[in-house]
C-alpha cells in the first residue's frame, strides 16, 4: 500500500468518518449499509494511483460517497423516495476560497507585480530573487554577478519602495490604476 495514500486517509477521511456516517444515516436504510458504504469509500481510496489531485478531501469523500450509495440505488428494484430526496441534500461544505475571494487575491497579486515592475532595474532582479524565487543572498549574488553587500542594499532598498508605494498609493485605488507622484525630485509612476 502507497504510505502517501495511508497517510491521506489518517490526515482526512479517518477524522472524517463519524460526521460522513452522520449523513449517511438519512440515505441508508441500516447501519450495516452505513459499514458497506464507508468500507467502500476506504477500499476506494486505497486503489488510487495517487491522492495528489483531491484538493478538498472532505467534498471528495462525500461525493464517492454518494456515487456508491446512487449505484446502490440503481441496483435495487425498490427505492424509498425519502432516500432519494435525503441523496440530494448529502453535501459537504466547501471550505476553499470563494470565486470573489480568488479574483480578488488574483488582482492583488497584479497589483504587488505592477508595484515590482516599477522598481529600478537592478533592485527589481534582486527582489524578485529574494523575495518571488526564494534564492539566498549568496545565491542571488552568484546569479546575478554582484556582491552581496549590494545583494543587501539592493534587498533593503526594494522593501523601503514597496512600502512606500503602499503607504502613498494603497490597494484601495485597484489594479491598473496608475498615480504620479514625486520622490527625492524625481517623477514615478505606480501601477497596481
Amino acid at each position: 500500500m502507497d504510505p502517501e495514500i495511508i497517510e491521506w486517509m489518517t490526515t482526512n477521511f479517518v477524522p472524517f468518518e463519524a460526521q460522513m456516517r452522520q449523513m449517511l444515516r438519512r440515505v441508508c436504510a441500516s447501519s450495516a449499509e452505513i459499514d458497506d458504504v464507508i468500507q467502500e469509500c476506504y477500499y476506494k481510496v486505497l486503489v488510487l494511483d495517487s491522492v495528489e489531485h483531491i484538493r478538498q478531501p472532505r467534498a471528495f469523500l462525500v461525493q464517492m460517497a454518494k456515487n456508491i450509495v446512487t449505484d446502490r440505488f440503481r441496483r435495487e428494484s425498490i427505492v424509498s423516495i425519502e432516500a432519494m430526496a435525503n441523496l440530494e441534500e448529502l453535501e459537504v461544505e466547501d471550505y476553499g476560497p470563494t470565486p470573489e475571494r480568488i479574483a480578488l487575491a488574483r488582482s492583488e497579486l497584479r497589483w504587488v507585480f505592477g508595484l515590482i515592475g516599477n522598481l529600478p532595474d537592478r533592485c527589481k532582479q534582486v527582489f524578485r530573487a529574494r523575495r518571488i524565487y526564494g534564492l539566498s543572498q549568496r545565491e542571488t549574488a552568484q546569479t546575478l554577478g554582484i556582491t552581496e553587500g549590494i545583494v543587501e542594499q539592493e534587498t533593503i532598498k526594494g522593501m523601503e519602495l514597496m512600502s512606500d508605494m503602499v503607504a502613498r498609493v494603497g490597494p484601495d485605488n485597484g489594479p491598473g490604476h496608475v498615480k504620479t507622484h514625486k520622490r527625492a525630485g524625481r517623477k514615478k509612476h505606480v501601477n497596481h
